[in-house]
């Protein structure tokens, strides 16, 4: 088995368990969409890095079809097709389907996708979920395009979370909510994602510098007791991976702390509302039971942080952009700032202009096939007599 086969945490061996981890954690995204955002009844959705890399990436938005959303994008900086193929995520899905009755295709020729490209009869352009590979610091949606942005444990990942608000902003319809799931560096059992230690050495990601770090995940690495129990249990690493691990975790190290933005709650919030947006919803999601471990000692260790910054697993927070303004994205400062939303001269609305563009489109497709074939049954100048 290739290291790319080998699960990275120990219940993505039961691919059941697996997928009902997965639905756990859409279910807890729902909730809050449900609570501070409307729901996704008849809404056009765009979840920021759906993940295409991960086994389960993607699942959100067959679900959140299911829920009623009326069509749904996902973006990531991985391309959708890359992964595709993988063995684990194909069983994944088979999973998936069968639990779940989500629609997905592509399974019986080992693969996964959503939609159709079939040129010929244009299902591409009636897909109700669209994969696309994108930045999203530079997306190329257009103005108030969205009802409805996702994310889940993306923005902690981010390089410039500023830049990614301003362009969340700028697709949202006014009115239109962002509703975001993160883990926050300072956070205990997720914060540093999977080179914290909680249950071995609280907050390692804070308190140790890299050579102290990676010295005491080599030493786990190589211990069955310790890197079965050091970690949450959502992030055990097998007994396979630990191996690969312990062979060199200061790479281990690079490849999974390089991303963190260490960005904190303050600092999000901040650009949110610099932004332009209203914070509709802002929470910690903490673990009282994990209170013990924030001793009086670390607490004074780790004066500059708050004890919810600490000790929170996730920060939720809803977004919302006003009804008033759309975003003006030619302002001198470089910021997307409010300013009426209009049809300039001359132009037509919004839908009608896509529904010209489409129309267009499908137009010129069309001619192209035509003239691809008749280019075919086209006569040459031989005689009929004469072989090529």
């Amino acid at each position: 088995m290739s290291k790319s086969t080998v699960p990275l945490f120990g219940y993505q061996s039961d691919m059941g368990r697996y997928v009902q981890q997965a639905c756990d954690v859409y279910n807890h995204l729902a909730n809050g969409v449900d609570e501070y955002c409307g729901g996704f009844d008849g809404k056009v959705v765009l979840d920021l890095g759906v993940g295409f890399q991960l086994i389960h990436g993607g699942l959100t938005l067959p679900l959140a079809i299911r829920a009623g959303a009326s069509r749904c994008f996902g973006i990531d900086i991985a391309s959708p097709g890359m992964h595709s193929s993988e063995p684990n995520k194909v069983e994944f899905w088979k999973a998936a389907k069968e639990m779940l009755s989500v629609d997905v295709q592509g399974l019986d020729e080992g693969r996964v996708y959503f939609a159709s490209t079939d040129i010929l009869h244009f299902d591409d352009f009636f897909s109700r979920i669209e994969l696309l590979q994108m930045s999203a610091s530079n997306m190329w949606f257009r103005d108030d395009m969205f009802d409805l942005v996702i994310s889940n444990a993306v923005f902690e990942h981010v390089q410039n979370p500023h830049a990614v608000l301003k362009e969340m902003y700028r697709i949202l319809k006014p009115g239109g909510t962002a509703y975001i799931h993160w883990n926050p560096f300072t956070g205990f059992r997720m914060g540093g994602h999977d080179i914290g230690m909680p249950f071995h050495y609280p907050w390692a990601h804070l308190r140790l510098k890299e050579k102290e770090h990676v010295k005491k995940l080599g030493e786990i690495f190589r211990n069955p007791d310790l890197f079965s129990t050091a970690f949450p249990p959502e992030h055990s690493p097998t007994a396979e991976r630990a191996a690969i691990y312990a062979e060199d975790p200061g790479l281990f190290y690079k490849q999974i702390g390089y991303d963190l933005n260490r960005m904190r709650i303050s600092e999000f919030l901040a650009y949110a509302t610099s932004c332009g947006f209203e914070i509709a919803h802002s929470g910690f999601h903490c673990d009282e039971s994990e209170k013990k471990y924030l001793t009086d000692d670390i607490r004074r260790e780790l004066a500059g942080y708050s004890d919810e910054e600490l000790l929170t697993i996730f920060h939720s927070a809803a977004l919302r952009k006003p009804m008033q303004g759309r975003v003006n994205v030619n302002s001198v400062d470089g910021m997307k700032s409010a300013e009426p939303a209009k049809t300039p001269p001359g132009q037509v609305p919004s839908l009608a202009r896509r529904l010209v563009n489409r129309g267009r489109a499908i137009f010129q497709r069309g001619r192209r096939i035509a003239s691809d074939l008749g280019s075919r049954a086209r006569p040459t100048n031989r005689s009929a007599t004469e072989r090529p």
